[in-house]
């Protein structure tokens, strides 16, 4: 396999990157985790170069925390993305430099000197894997006993003290003051409040955790709660447990609410809550792993909303204007006239001799003429007016689905899309593309993001007040519907609706 391909540029990465790959060819725990990536990828696709078997190494190098555990690894991640280029790129660059290496043999050898180094890898890499199925079991008694809980909805004082044993089997001690419970905190001078339980290390508290019955779920109010103890206590840190389990940061950069790491089900075979409990054990914990691991899945976050909002906008008619567009700039260039030379020879060569093409092209200066450029930026903002215009001009109610006729705008938003949001039926990408303006105004039509957290600080007189929860997460739903002639929403939702439901809504 001629893996040299795959490399950003060719063989120079290996020489720019020869020390810190020489480092992981010689940690044990690297070598695994290539193997692993490599073994997926070749069980699930067949082959490790495809963009299917890509991912999966990606994803595979990702639940290993390469990035978290391997300094090496990390270094050359984030110099390539210093150097403009993805940080998947580099993910899959060390990937096939790893198989180059080992195919030569400078990957996997070991001299003699370096015997004690390979057996000291090998026995953290054993230690490790200890480590990890530990943490798994732990988890999976964890995602029991929230289940038992939402199930029997006992009281919640019991729920509180099968998690405080929860975090004694990930190492913190009670008995030492690691896991505080209900510790009083002053606010002014006639009230407290009492965090459920407050995680410290060597006297100092490291995240908050806020514990509510699975039965009952988490609700906006809980999240408040959360937020209201992180401040109290200064820590970007915080654990709601209820019927999941979410992780929040809070960014001392900003006033906003703490945000949203990942909300995490509580399944046992959820592969998220082994990896977050693992950074949460006391053996081995390193504020600055777990920072990294928040700020690695926020950045994921942003990436994925960024690349699902730029693809819904090129399969837009905003996109097709950019292909036209793009396709003109190019056709008018010079380094477009021998593609169109070459283009109109092999039709032309379909009716008349070769020399009698090639001589009646030769010389000719042949231009690409195409429709008026746009004065908008290909992507760039259309006016609402414009969209309702395009929109309303091929809409026509008689197409509309039975169960929406004789109802009004907000009605069908408030019943169905509601109904749609809460069942599950919508991406977690679109969700979080639904809480953009932007995004809201050229797809829905209106004026607001669609969504709002219910925690966040949004104005209340465009939002249905009863909030709607997905995933676990409340929401606020825009209720600035219009249906008039000069503002017509009708054609947006309704378009939305059946091309994601068609089987649902059908006629």
């Amino acid at each position: 396999m001629d893996y040299q391909r795959e490399l950003l540029g060719g063989s120079s990465f290996l020489d720019r990157y020869e020390e810190q790959l020489s480092s992981l060819c010689r940690n044990q725990r690297f070598i695994n985790m290539i193997s692993l990536a490599s073994k997926e990828a070749a069980e699930k696709t067949g082959s490790d170069t495809g963009k299917a078997g890509k991912n999966i190494i990606s994803d595979t190098l990702f639940r290993e925390r390469a990035y978290l555990l391997l300094p090496e690894y990390a270094h050359i991640v984030d110099d390539v993305a210093r150097s403009g280029y993805s940080k998947k790129s580099a993910v899959l660059s060390i990937y096939y430099a790893a198989k180059i290496l080992n195919a030569s043999s400078s990957c996997g050898s070991y001299s003699a000197s370096q015997a004690n180094e390979s057996a000291a890898c090998q026995q953290d890499y054993h230690v490790q894997n200890s480590s990890n199925a530990n943490t798994r079991r732990i988890w999976e008694e964890i995602a029991f006993i929230i289940d038992k809980y939402r199930k029997d909805g006992a009281p919640e004082r019991e729920f509180q003290i099968e998690m405080e044993n929860a975090f004694e089997k990930l190492g913190w001690s009670r008995r030492l003051g690691e896991v505080i419970a209900q510790y009083t905190i002053p606010v002014g001078s006639a009230h407290s409040v009492r965090p459920d339980l407050i995680i410290a290390k060597e006297g100092t508290p490291i995240f908050v955790v806020e514990l509510k019955k699975p039965s009952s779920g988490a609700t906006p109010r809980n999240a408040d709660q959360l937020f209201s103890y992180m401040r109290l206590l200064k820590l970007n840190v915080g654990l709601l447990i209820s019927d999941v389990v979410q992780l929040y940061y809070d960014d001392p950069s900003n006033a906003d609410n703490p945000r949203l790491v990942e909300s995490i089900p509580a399944r046992s075979d959820c592969e998220e809550g082994p990896i977050l409990f693992d950074l949460l054990m006391k053996d081995g914990f390193a504020k600055s792993s777990l920072n990294a691991y928040i700020a690695e899945t926020l950045s994921q976050q942003t990436t994925l909303t960024q690349v699902q909002y730029l693809r819904s906008r090129l399969l837009s008619e905003q996109g097709a204007t950019l292909v036209n567009e793009t396709l003109t700039d190019f056709f008018h260039s010079e380094a477009a006239k021998d593609v169109i030379h070459d283009a109109l020879r092999i039709y032309l060569q379909k009716e008349y001799p070769q020399e009698v093409v090639s001589q009646a092209l030769d010389g000719l200066d042949i231009k690409w003429e195409n429709q008026p450029r746009s004065n908008n930026s290909p992507l760039g903002q259309t006016s609402a007016r414009e969209e309702h215009t395009n929109r309303e001009s091929s809409y026509s109610p008689t197409e509309e689905p039975s169960l929406f006729r004789g109802k009004k705008v907000g009605q069908i938003a408030n019943d169905h899309l509601r109904a749609m949001l809460e069942r599950g039926n919508v991406s977690p990408e679109e969700i979080q593309l639904m809480e953009n303006s932007e995004y809201s105004t050229r797809v829905f039509g209106i004026n607001y993001p669609l969504l709002v957290p219910a925690s966040s600080p949004h104005d209340r007189a465009r939002y249905y007040a009863t909030p709607l929860f997905i995933r676990g997460i409340a929401y606020k739903l825009c209720n600035d519907w219009y249906e008039s002639p000069a503002n017509n929403d009708r054609p947006y939702l309704v378009s939305w609706l059946q091309s994601h439901a068609q089987d649902i809504f059908s006629s």
